[in-house]
């Protein structure tokens, strides 16, 4: 097996699929593995050149023979028009998003494969995510506003940039959530988003109530308003879960709302509350009733080590079966319906 592990198109994502330990790994199951150089990525070149792979030229994946598979973790810039190789990223295509028929049509005129990291599960359970991180992440920056604006301090409302490491937030909680009072409700506490949400809430000193499915089943929203704080971590793909309405924002203590599952645009949406993402540039919305919302939609970035490690360790064994796994032949046919539903 042949692998180019490729620099990111986007000036902003310096995470990775694979840390440089674990393409120690990689190598010595006799996979053949290139990584391009990138002055952006969270590992130095140098960390992958001592675990033994050779550092190539950003963008030699773009003239790779057709055999080499190209490893990625977001999208592909727009050029070249037609893609050979096969592929492993988030590609964000197969809800039949914006522009998804030109993206699948370079594979389809390249007779390249996508193997999307989305749809690469088992039994309809995705092999690696960055659920955990998005949710702290979330969380995190909620948190540190509510509780900087309280203390008369500057928070995160200017903007924000990816974080060398976790500790560096964790010390801006620990210091702001000392003698903390405030409450807060996680929303899809037992999910990996919401596991997270609750860690940093808690290193923030906040009381955390935990709802899942059997809390939000029927649900008691002036219970939920009775927060200082919500984090929502649930992501809706179908009807069923309402949380609030832009009338019932302000009638409770809730002043402070981090949308970690951010889907604004979906007719599911939860928290029907806001129009758009909010951006690193600027993480927070004021809406109705003093209320702020945070809802950025590429968290895990925010914390490129700890978010690549962890997701990293999760996909390395599904890697290590490439391609005949189970995970591969489910990604493999979401590949193809795509291809047909863009046909047709």
């Amino acid at each position: 097996m042949k692998f180019i592990l490729r620099d990111e198109a986007r000036t902003t994502e310096r995470r990775t699929p694979l840390t440089p330990q674990n393409a120690r790994t990689l190598l010595d199951a006799g996979v053949d593995l290139s990584v391009e150089t990138s002055a952006k990525r969270v590992f130095a070149d140098a960390e992958y050149a001592a675990a033994g792979c050779p550092i190539i030229a950003a963008g030699s994946w773009q003239s790779a023979p057709a055999n080499v598979t190209i490893l990625g973790l977001k999208e592909l810039p727009p050029e070249p028009a037609t893609l050979p190789n096969p592929f492993i990223h988030f590609a964000h295509l197969f809800k039949e998003q914006s522009g998804w028929q030109d993206e699948i049509a370079r594979f389809s005129r390249g007779g390249g494969t996508l193997f999307d990291l989305e749809y690469l599960a088992v039994n309809g359970r995705r092999v690696a995510a960055f659920g955990y991180w998005a949710g702290w992440m979330g969380a995190a920056l909620a948190a540190w506003r509510q509780l900087a604006q309280g203390a008369g301090e500057t928070g995160p409302e200017a903007g924000v940039a990816s974080f060398d490491s976790r500790a560096e937030v964790e010390a801006i909680l620990q210091r702001l959530g000392a003698g903390n009072t405030k409450s807060a409700v996680v929303i899809g506490a037992k999910g990996r988003s919401g596991q997270g949400a609750v860690e940093a809430l808690k290193l923030a000193g906040y009381a955390v109530t935990e709802w899942d499915m059997d809390e939000t089943r029927n649900l008691d929203r002036d219970a939920l308003m009775d927060h200082d704080l919500l984090v929502n971590c649930v992501l809706m793909t179908g009807p069923g879960l309402l949380l609030l309405r832009p009338e019932h924002l302000g009638l409770g203590k809730l002043r402070m709302i981090s949308d970690v599952s951010c889907d604004p645009f979906s007719d599911f949406n939860p928290l029907p509350v806001y129009r758009a993402p909010s951006t690193w540039d600027a993480p927070f919305e004021a809406l109705a009733g003093g209320v702020e919302i945070t809802s950025i939609d590429n968290l895990p970035s925010l914390l490129p080590r700890e978010a690549s490690i962890d997701f990293s360790d999760q996909l390395l064994p599904t890697l290590l079966a490439y391609p005949d796994g189970a995970a591969w032949q489910a990604a493999k046919a979401s590949f193809a319906d795509a291809v047909k539903r863009a046909d047709g």
